[in-house]
């Protein structure tokens, strides 16, 4: 019998991806939703479960599956290209590198191996190239990169391939500078004479370096290759053996053509490798091409299934049954899970060749990625990390990942390719062609509008998610619950476009977010620990219903900030992974007691503009036409041009010197404007309080006298405090702002010396004729008299904030400091009608002192000492079974 207290279980309903879009769609769509059906719709996309009606979808994604007939087009082309010789095979201009980019040294697995040469008399063995010495010696073209391999230095205890100083310099010394002195003497004279003025060349003014490269001619490509391989190999002992590799990537575009003709694949292969010695590289070993065929269908988008990986390899491979199996099993092998669908997912697969067999590795995945392909930090697509979800309500990478899902919606269509790496030597005859029977077996086609809507969908349940949690208060926002959920949120954010990660923090991670089992042969496991690891308590996270789905989360009312539930949160080891820094320290950061990070300051605060205000961003106006007839030819002010002067002290005539005279007090008027608001501060004392004045500051230097024309003060004021001026307090107002000629000077205002317009009316009283300057202050005041509302304007600073019983205070239930303004005598009165409601921020002072100095992070707190007490890593979640093996044995 359930106990009384808990809720029946959930219904579970099989559902296709439309269905499931349809359902979320059908909660967020109206235009004004609740915040129950806002967090009912967030646990639906998030969770799978249906809150309200008690429902757990499960996504069938193989309701898709592909059934004929279909117009599928079909293309097979040539991706990339790799070699390794004992001679360069290039025969077109090379670009040499005199200092090489780290960068471009290959660090990434091929996906094979190569017989190499570690020791003098041995037999050669077999090594991974990437983990082998290496540096980039040139390129060719944009697309080619030339590497030298040195297997004499290759050591299981050598931390890293990239060369050290002395390797590099030797190479460069005695080696290349030797070379190209016999080859080419005519150009060596633009090559540094050692490799520290190469450097010394090549180094910016920050320490970084500038790689340009150096031409050679193609007709001496392969005598530079044997000479420089001989010059090293008799200079250090280390670079006897050494290898050439060519690497051509990321060319499929430019070489498709129909499958199934041998002829086109061949002339196609030709037409790719153009750059090279073809026929010779023909008769090489270790020379591969990836061949791919690609499926596709306008207005749909191709996925692979995941049970069809099998079929797949040995379609391509021609392996056996058993064969296959293994490899599927391997630890090499990577399943790359589509858009978080345990059911659709493409594979890479390594096959160490037996019996001469000429593929050496298989993979199959969709162009869904290209979207968001981007090399950074050892990924290969865009991503967002822990600390950016804490730094805005909603993350701007969110939002312009959103923006491309639904562009992508009505234009991007998906295809599936599978590639093949394979013997150049046997590229052109296999693989041809994709039979329809094993696409029936291993695709599931969607319409392009439900497979971006998925993603829309999901990514729409995270960043409303996310914006709760950010606007939720600092004291639940940053527990262990909470971050848990961010971090699980950026995860599968992550796995929406690429492979969810899955290293010892995420591991961890899904642990705590995903849902456990305790039957380790069920579907859709995550992590298969080493059997001496598992624990008969162990739960292992596993994806119950087709998709990513998160385990249940606490919501509002509940609690004010969404959160994982108590019993499951990511151990301490693991924040530094997602978020940056400890636990602690992230606290500390994020919501300290001793201090207001900046972090915390709203964008609505608008850093107050110290010293001269800018210029108004109207370059070009056009002239006012209440000072169309207003001329002034100005005197030629005074030059000097000779040419004796060295050309930076010549007194040349200022720009704009042929200025119409109207277009001129145009802009002034108009830097009138803009100063006035750029001098609106902020609240001292509550630096989370938004500006008084809801202008960006963007904003503010566009403006023009429209602004002072507004009724409605919340358009322009967060809080202000107004009253209607007398006839004369209009006038002294204006003649505060624009004082006539003869004024005598003030002591030393804030605000009125550091406003361009104010310093520009002095100068134009002091150079102009008095006539002109009563002409323009009879054009200003007309203008001044139309505008409804100005600052109140005092003698020691042009804003004031204090509260004054004389002004009436708007919004009418704030009862605190504000801006001083006054509306012209002859208006109505002003209204206040908010955009939106916004809360009403504590009371404090107007902000004219410098901002203080920003704090430090607190000093690291030693886990021992952390409020949360989380646990540390269970060894179960650090290795899968199939790592069991060592990585040296690669």
């Amino acid at each position: 019998m359930r106990p009384a207290n808990r809720e029946p279980a959930p219904r579970i309903l099989g559902c296709s991806l439309a269905t499931f879009n349809n359902a979320m769609v059908d909660i967020i769509e109206p235009p004004h939703i609740t915040p129950a059906e806002n967090y009912r719709a967030c646990i639906l996309g998030l969770t799978g479960k249906d809150i309200r009606d008690n429902i757990q979808y499960s996504i069938e994604p193989t309701r898709n599956r592909f059934r004929a007939p279909r117009e599928v087009t079909i293309v097979r082309d040539y991706d990339s290209f790799l070699s390794f010789t004992e001679w360069l095979p290039v025969k077109a201009d090379l670009f040499l590198y005199p200092i090489n980019n780290p960068v471009d040294t290959l660090h990434s697995s091929l996906h094979f191996k190569v017989p190499m040469s570690t020791r003098a008399g041995q037999p050669d063995t077999l090594l991974a190239p990437h983990r082998v010495p290496n540096i980039c010696l040139a390129a060719v073209g944009i697309r080619t990169k030339v590497r030298l391999f040195f297997p004499r230095l290759y050591n299981v205890d050598r931390k890293d391939v990239e060369l050290t100083f002395e390797e590099k310099k030797g190479i460069y010394e005695k080696g290349l500078l030797p070379v190209l002195r016999a080859l080419s003497p005519d150009t060596v004279t633009n090559w540094p004479v050692n490799y520290e003025s190469a450097q010394t060349r090549a180094r910016k003014t920050r320490g970084l370096f500038q790689y340009s490269t150096r031409p050679f001619s193609g007709s001496r490509v392969r005598r530079l290759g044997f000479d420089l391989s001989d010059t090293l190999a008799a200079e250090f002992p280390w670079a006897e053996g050494m290898l050439f590799m060519i690497q051509m990537q990321g060319v499929k575009e430019a070489h498709q053509h129909h499958p199934g003709n041998m002829e086109s694949a061949e002339d196609a292969l030709k037409n790719a490798l153009g750059d090279f010695y073809y026929a010779e590289l023909m008769e090489e070993d270790h020379c591969y091409v990836d061949v791919g065929l690609e499926l596709s269908e306008p207005g749909y988008a191709y996925q692979w299934r995941t049970d069809a990986h099998g079929a797949l390899l040995r379609e391509f491979t021609d392996i056996s049954l058993h064969r296959s199996q293994t490899l599927l099993k391997s630890r090499e092998t990577a399943v790359d899970y589509s858009s978080g669908l345990i059911q659709l997912s493409g594979c890479r697969i390594p096959i160490p060749p037996q019996n001469n067999e000429c593929i050496v590795y298989f993979q199959a995945y969709t162009t869904d990625k290209a979207l968001i392909q981007q090399k950074n930090g050892g990924r290969h697509s865009l991503f967002i990390t822990g600390k950016a979800a804490l730094e805005a309500e909603v993350p701007p990478y969110l939002d312009r990942l959103h923006a491309l899902y639904f562009d992508a919606r009505d234009n991007h269509d998906c295809a599936a390719r599978v590639e093949v790496r394979i013997r150049l030597r046997d590229a052109w005859s296999e693989p041809l062609d994709f039979p329809l029977r094993l696409m029936k077996d291993s695709l599931c086609v969607f319409p392009r509008v439900d497979w971006w809507q998925w993603r829309l969908v999901r990514l729409t349940a995270i960043i409303r998610t996310l914006r709760f949690q950010n606007q939720g208060p600092a004291e639940l926002r940053f527990t262990s619950t909470a971050l848990t959920l961010t971090a699980g949120l950026t995860w599968l954010a992550n796995g929406l476009h690429s492979r969810p990660d899955d290293g010892s923090a995420a591991r961890d991670l899904m642990c705590a977010i995903l849902p456990l089992t305790y039957d380790y042969d069920v579907n859709g496991i995550q992590i298969i620990p080493r059997q001496h690891h598992i624990d008969n308590n162990d739960g292992l996270p596993f994806c119950a219903h087709g998709a990513f789905f998160l385990r249940d989360m606490v919501f509002p009312p509940i609690a004010d900030v969404p959160r994982m539930t108590r019993t499951h949160v990511i151990s301490h080891t693991s924040y530094k992974f997602f978020f940056g820094c400890d636990f602690n320290v992230l606290r500390n950061k994020f919501h300290p007691t001793a201090y207001i990070p900046r972090s915390s300051i709203p964008k609505s605060r608008v850093k107050t503009q110290k010293g001269m205000s800018k210029r108004h961003r109207a370059d070009n106006p056009e002239p006012s036409a209440a000072f169309a007839n207003l001329e002034y030819e100005a005197p030629p002010p005074p030059q000097d041009i000779g040419d004796d002067l060295p050309f930076d002290e010549r007194l040349d005539l200022p720009p704009g010197i042929d200025e119409p005279f109207a277009i001129t007090i145009t802009k002034h008027w108009n830097q009138f404007c803009s100063d006035v608001l750029q001098k609106c501060g902020n609240m001292k004392g509550n630096p989370l309080a938004p500006s008084h004045c809801r202008l960006s500051m963007n904003e503010r230097l566009l403006v023009t006298e429209d602004i002072y024309k507004e009724t409605n003060l919340a358009v322009i004021f967060y809080r202000v405090q107004w009253k209607r001026a007398h006839p004369v307090e209009w006038r002294e107002a204006f003649d505060k702002f624009f004082p006539p000629p003869g004024t005598p000077p003030r002591m030393q205002p804030q605000n009125y010396p550091n406003m361009t317009y104010w310093m520009d009316w002095a100068d134009m009283k002091r150079d102009k004729p008095a006539y002109i300057i009563d002409e323009i202050r009879t054009k200003y005041w007309a203008l001044f008299k139309l505008l409804y509302w100005v600052p109140k304007p005092y003698s020691d600073r042009l804003w004031k904030y204090s509260e004054d019983s004389a002004f009436a205070t708007l919004p009418t239930n704030y009862k605190s400091s504000a801006p001083h303004v006054i509306t012209n005598p002859g208006k109505p009165t002003p209204t206040w009608q908010p955009a939106v409601d916004g809360a009403e921020e504590l009371a404090g002072e107007e902000e004219e002192d410098n901002e203080a100095p920003e704090v430090l992070d607190p000093d690291y707190v030693p886990a021992g000492e952390w409020i949360d007490n989380v646990p540390p890593i269970p060894m179960r979640i650090y290795m899968r079974q199939e790592e069991e093996e060592s990585s040296d044995s690669d």
